[in-house]
């Protein structure tokens, strides 16, 4: 089914103002960008507003343990208020050109 896409994992912020709708409906949004930029979306990270950095912390994790050449935002707001400066450019290079 993946053969030829390499994986990636997602990462969104659940807002308060969020219902579970929009929640679903932007998870289905980074399986298809994934999909148009040639990876498998193996698991998304969603960030709950009572557990802040836990997502955060374990997609790092993730990432480091198991070498995953992608991270897939809905944009560069959903990392801005979690982990330092320092810690976003090391692991996650955003690249807002590919969402276009």
């Amino acid at each position: 089914m993946n053969g030829h896409l390499s994986p990636a994992v997602g990462y969104l912020r659940q807002y308060r103002s969020m219902t579970s709708h929009q929640l679903l409906q932007a998870e289905e949004q980074l399986k298809a960008l994934a999909g148009r930029r040639g990876f498998f979306l193996c698991k998304v990270f969603v960030e709950q507003p009572h557990t802040d950095p836990a997502a955060f912390d374990a997609l790092i994790r993730l990432v480091k343990r198991r070498r995953v050449p992608a991270v897939i935002v809905p944009n560069q707001a959903h990392l801005s208020a979690v982990g330092s400066g320092e810690t976003k450019r090391t692991v996650c290079t955003v690249k807002p050109a590919l969402t276009r």
